[in-house]
Parts: C-alpha cells; sequence; structure tokens
C-alpha cells in the first residue's frame, strides 16, 4: 500500500498492540464493514454507536454512558487531544493498523448540552482506491473528454454536487491524470486529507490568520501551473480562482451546486463576472454516489412498465433486466455493497464559452447542454441500472 500521512499534523499510529480495546475493534468493525463514518452519540444515561455505510446510517450497538465516556476519552488519547477538554471541539488525526491493512482517520470530538460529549470518526479511503478517476464510475467516453481538457493545462474545472458525493475525491483523482512531475502544483486545503505527490499542500488555518483568500494569494506568488482548490465558498476566493484561470493556469476547484448551471450561478452570485466565467471555464463534473448492489446475493428480474418509460425517456438503450437488492451475509444484510458514481461531464469550448459570457439563466444552459448531447446525470444512473451495477430502486430513491 502507498503510505499517505496526514499534513502538517502528526499521525499516531494505533495497532492492537500500541492501543488495545474497544476503539480498535470498533474500528476494525467499521472497516470490515466499508463505513465510511463511525458516530458515537449520548443522553442521559445512554449512548450509541452507529457507521454510515455507502451513504446510510445503521446503529451498531448502543452503549452505558460510563462505556461511551471511556471511548471519547479513548478517541482524545489517539487523536492526541487534551483529555481534560470538554467545552471546546477538538480535532485531530490517527491511523488504525491491524498489521495488513491501515486506514488514516480524521477525528472530531464536540461538547453537547447538557454535560456530554459526541464523537466523530471519518475514515479516509486508501489513495489506491481513487488515484484512477475511471475506478469512480467514469466511462471511457466521459474518461477522454476530462483527459482532453486536462491536457490542455489552462482553464478552470469545476467538480460540483451535493455533501457527500465525493468531491474531494475526484478532485484528487484528477491528479492522476496530469503531468505532476513536469509542472508545479499546488493546493489550498480544508483539510488537506491525503498527502498528493508533487504537489505543495496548504490547508486552511483561519486560527492563525491562514484564511482561503491568504492562501490562494500565497499560492500564486509561488509560479504554479496547477491549482487545487479544496472548496469555492467565498467571493474573493471564486473571483482569485477564476482569474487565475482566465490568465492561463489550470485550476480545479469543488463547488457546491446541482450542475453546470447551478456552478455559473453559484460563481456569480460570489462576485464573479459572466464574461471570465466565460472565458475561463473548461469542464465541469457533476456527480452524485449511488449504491452497487451485492453481486453475490442481487435478484435478477424484468422490468416494469413504468421504468421501461424512464429509460426510453432518457434515450438510454432499455436492457431486458435489472437487478433487486436482497441482502446476505457479505454485504451484512443491506443488499449492497460499496458505492459508485453517477457522473455528468459538461466541457466548454470557446463557443459555449462565449455563449455563456453573455450572461445565461439556468433553464438556457441546461436546454443548449442538452443540444450539444451532454448525457444527463439521471442518464448515467440508468446505465448503472441497466449494467447490474445498481437497483432501480435505488435509482428512484435519489431521482425521485
Amino acid at each position: 500500500m502507498i503510505d499517505t500521512h496526514s499534513t502538517e499534523k502528526a499521525v499516531l499510529t494505533m495497532s492492537h498492540d500500541s492501543l488495545d480495546g474497544p476503539l480498535f475493534n470498533l474500528i476494525t468493525d467499521a472497516v470490515c464493514e466499508s463505513a465510511s463514518d463511525i458516530h458515537v452519540d449520548t443522553w442521559g444515561s445512554q449512548a450509541a454507536v452507529r457507521f454510515r455505510i455507502d451513504g446510510t446510517v445503521y446503529q451498531r450497538k448502543s452503549l452505558i454512558y460510563e462505556e461511551a465516556r471511556r471511548l471519547v476519552n479513548q478517541i482524545k488519547l489517539a487523536a492526541e487531544m487534551h483529555l481534560t477538554e470538554t467545552s471546546l471541539p477538538q480535532e485531530g488525526h490517527f491511523r488504525w493498523n491491524n498489521g495488513t491493512q491501515y486506514c488514516d482517520i480524521r477525528a472530531t470530538v464536540l461538547s453537547t448540552s447538557p454535560a456530554h460529549e459526541a464523537a466523530h470518526l471519518r475514515l479516509l479511503a486508501p489513495p489506491e482506491q481513487w488515484h484512477n478517476i475511471k475506478n469512480l464510475g467514469l466511462d471511457d467516453d466521459a474518461y477522454r473528454q476530462v483527459e482532453q481538457v486536462l491536457n490542455a493545462s489552462r482553464g478552470l474545472v469545476f467538480i460540483t454536487g451535493p455533501t457527500g458525493s465525493g468531491k474531494t475525491t475526484t478532485l484528487y483523482s484528477l491528479t492522476g491524470i496530469t503531468d505532476l512531475q513536469g509542472q508545479v502544483a499546488v493546493s489550498i486545503e480544508d483539510p488537506a486529507e491525503f498527502d498528493l505527490p508533487y504537489v505543495r499542500q496548504l490547508e486552511v488555518d483561519e486560527e492563525h490568520g491562514l484564511t482561503m483568500e491568504k492562501g490562494l494569494r500565497s499560492l500564486l506568488r509561488v509560479d504554479p501551473d496547477i491549482l487545487l482548490v479544496g472548496e469555492i465558498r467565498d467571493a474573493a476566493s471564486a473571483t482569485i480562482a477564476a482569474r487565475a484561470a482566465l490568465a492561463g493556469r489550470l485550476v480545479m476547484a469543488t463547488i457546491h451546486s446541482r450542475d453546470l448551471a447551478g456552478a455559473i450561478t453559484a460563481m456569480h452570485y460570489l462576485s464573479v463576472p459572466y464574461y471570465v466565467l466565460g472565458g475561463s471555464l473548461r469542464l465541469v463534473i457533476t456527480q452524485d454516489l449511488i449504491r452497487k448492489v451485492c453481486p453475490d446475493c442481487g435478484r435478477c428480474r424484468s422490468l416494469q412498465s413504468h421504468e421501461r418509460q424512464l429509460f426510453e425517456q432518457e434515450n438510454v438503450p432499455v436492457p431486458d433486466k435489472v437487478y433487486d437488492a436482497v441482502g446476505c451475509k457479505k454485504c451484512f444484510g443491506h443488499g449492497y455493497r460499496g458505492r459508485t458514481g453517477v457522473i455528468q461531464v459538461a466541457c466548454v469550448d470557446d463557443e459555449f464559452g462565449g455563449w455563456l459570457a453573455h450572461g445565461r439563466g439556468s433553464e438556457e444552459i441546461q436546454k443548449r447542454l442538452l443540444e450539444i448531447g451532454t448525457q444527463p446525470i439521471f442518464a448515467s444512473a440508468l446505465q448503472k441500472a441497466a449494467s447490474g451495477i445498481t437497483s432501480m430502486s435505488e435509482v428512484l430513491r435519489f431521482y425521485g
């Protein structure tokens, strides 16, 4: 496995030998079940541990208050937090290691009313799971479009989608396409989750005066060819990023929006002029995550009439069969194992950019995307169902 370390913060390695007990066993169970998050909550004299697996939260065990308090204290020790601090939020990192596997973990402990503490552990995916963007659900045609834009090494690239849709993972995976050895690459993140090779990574630290805006301005003074922005949140950062792309740099950033039209609207709301967006924007990747049917228990069936209509409506070839989730020991009864991306890739060439520069509404943009053959994200989800990767109920759960 590739060895990774948290940036600017020491990572304590927690192995079975170095820190035994409930926390080690809890993380072992979470890794076994492919959980992305562990939540520990207390109320009254009770407590509960819950896992987030493939985007869905499941309760794993109930605890008495004293058991939860000891567990939270173990988390504090592992993440090198202050044991006696119970009034302010604390954050830290550590690594779980069982001798054959490892997992980097970001920990947060919060004081909750009236006199309790809650803990959250984010289990970060090893780099080999995201380094190749094709592993994230991108098909060959979309990959070629992305590769062509990144090879041009200039312009603004957005990754959009709701919270928890894997935008940061996709941002990191794009570095696997670019020539990092032959270019100077920098990033500003909050926080930096992985150590990226050949990338000078800054982490936002507002407590010490390093804001996203100040970090961006500093990075632009070190002669970068490629700039990664963890998330555009404010007007100053949006303007700096867009104008850096307009000046000929490759800027890759995440932004909260539903699609390309939403990204345009959000950037304009953050005071970026339409002519700057039209001149700098080159690619928007819109994505969400959808659960994959367990390959050991998925049940094949024929399409129903209303499902067939959905495929026809989106111009997706109608499959003979689709799969339903069932549940077995290998998927811990969930019926699903893992998630994949449903992705829309929209390229912005000079003609499209010139059209956007005049200021366009969301409906106009969506109509134009369909006219130039951009596949809707719902069609991507249907293709996953047609290929047997996901179920129709999962597609409908996501898109109504």
